[in-house]
């Protein structure tokens, strides 16, 4: 959040994302009290966001005023608008907040490793995912798909980095006969 009170760009993202499943899920502005009654549902009265959601919050969120929104209504929104996994990833992904963790969670030893893949993935293959994914958008591939583009970019950043590390070996065999021719 900045200074001045203005939302965080992911607070903003997230509710641009809720609006977007809302309509998806052909709620009208108009029914949003019927996604907040789902909320109340799936938040408990002793969360300190409970008193908060009201349908002017809701809009206030999708109209990107609010300022920061906290991962548990995050899970709670994703769960009131019966979001599929991919949605719930999409939507997390737009709040800011990590696909791998719960809200109360401590992360797990396989999220670490999967954060930590990830992210080399999407630093080291992004432009081989963009080259591989074209015009289409990831949304619009079917789960195999999304599978077999990134199965595809993990193979060639994984073929990239062993022949780095062959061609260190080889470096490495070298100097050692070099040394050794020295030392004779």
């Amino acid at each position: 959040m900045a200074a001045d009170g203005t939302p965080e760009p992911a607070a903003q993202r997230c509710g641009t994302a809720v609006a977007r499943l809302r309509t998806l899920r052909n709620l009208s502005r108009a029914q949003r009290a019927q996604l907040v009654a789902r909320l109340y549902d799936q938040i408990g009265p002793d969360d300190h966001s409970y008193e908060r959601i009201s349908v002017a919050w809701l809009a206030r969120l999708e109209n990107g005023r609010i300022v920061k929104v906290a991962r548990p209504p995050v899970e709670a929104r994703c769960r009131a608008l019966r979001c599929t996994p991919r949605e719930r990833a999409w939507l997390l992904l737009h709040a800011d907040r990590n696909v791998l963790a719960g809200a109360a969670d401590e992360p797990t030893e396989t999220a670490e490793l999967l954060t930590y893949a990830i992210d080399q993935l999407y630093r080291e293959a992004r432009e081989t995912l963009a080259a591989l994914l074209g015009s289409r958008r990831a949304c619009a591939l079917s789960e195999l798909e999304l599978l077999e583009l990134t199965a595809t970019a993990l193979e060639l950043a994984i073929a990239r980095r062993r022949g780095e590390q062959v061609e260190l070996g080889r470096k490495h065999a070298t100097d050692i006969l070099r040394a050794s021719a020295r030392q004779r």
